[in-house]
């Protein structure tokens, strides 16, 4: 039950960017002006041909944009993507998530009603844990297509790094009667991954950025502690105790949590790998 937990509360966090850009017009060079008698050389077209002129353009070079989707999971941010060269971008985009009880998200609740039953354990104990965090995304670009500027499909590499608190009144069981662990921790991960998608102007400064499929890989470590009077607990309870917080996370039979319980409660240490998902994301930005 305990590893289900930890991994419906994952579930939640992954489908965990401010992102804050800024625009300017590329410059199109002009032509000397000639004289309406000079006449141009046989080799040399009066005027720009149509697909040279769609190829080197006027297009905007930054863009402020900001991801909806991940608002159903209150995290909130800001993109900022400048082009570096026609078809290449940079970016920078920062998420903010406040203390938050994650299954009382819009998206957190559509989870919880296909992997738990209401008035079921693991509601009752993911009901409890509350989490807050930021994140910093740096991410390339290359975009398809012939026209210049950022639009098109594209595929991209990413790293993120992000830092998460955490709250969760633990429910212990003993045969003695339930001690209330007041756990509460902290992680921060680093890691790189790929996404594929399309952004596309939709009027002529709005912009809209589809993710279709992305994710990254990553390592993750950080602290957990409770601390609360355990001196009444015998050897029985503390191992009890000690494989809950370590069974809750297994990872191909490698624990990410090597808990220590002792007289004035837990603490453990907590080494995972950073996995974190992005898929049919939607984002609105402003270019100018």
């Amino acid at each position: 039950m305990n590893r289900t937990l930890l991994f419906a509360a994952a579930a939640l966090c992954m489908s965990m960017s401010l992102r804050a850009q800024e625009a300017v017009i590329d410059s199109v060079a002009t032509s000397p002006v000639r004289d309406e008698k000079q006449q141009a050389p046989e080799n040399e077209p009066s005027t720009p041909s149509e697909k040279t002129s769609r190829r080197n353009g006027p297009y905007y070079k930054n863009i402020v944009k900001t991801n909806l989707s991940t608002i159903a999971l209150a995290n909130y941010g800001l993109t900022y993507e400048r082009m570096l060269t026609r078809k290449i971008s940079a970016s920078v985009g920062y998420r903010f998530m406040p203390s938050t009880n994650i299954t009382k998200s819009p998206l957190g609740e559509q989870v919880m009603d296909i992997v738990a039953e209401e008035g079921d354990d693991i509601s009752q104990q993911l009901d409890k844990l509350k989490m807050s965090g930021n994140a910093v995304t740096l991410e390339f670009r290359v975009y398809t297509g012939k026209r210049p500027g950022a639009k098109g499909f594209y595929a991209g590499v990413y790293g993120r790094y992000a830092a998460f608190k955490y709250d969760y009144p633990y429910d212990f069981e003993k045969p003695s009667g339930n001690t209330l662990v007041p756990l509460k921790g902290n992680s921060k991960g680093i890691g790189g991954g790929v996404i594929l998608g399309g952004q596309f102007m939709i009027a002529k400064r709005v912009v809209v950025d589809l993710f279709i499929i992305g994710g990254h890989y990553g390592k993750m470590t950080g602290k957990l502690e409770g601390l609360t009077d355990m001196s009444d607990f015998d050897e029985a309870d503390r191992a009890a105790l000690k494989d809950d917080l370590e069974g809750l996370v297994d990872l191909g039979g490698d624990n990410g949590i090597k808990a220590e319980v002792r007289d004035d409660g837990v603490r453990a240490d907590i080494k995972l790998p950073f996995l974190g998902l992005r898929g049919l994301g939607l984002t609105v930005g402003f270019a100018f």
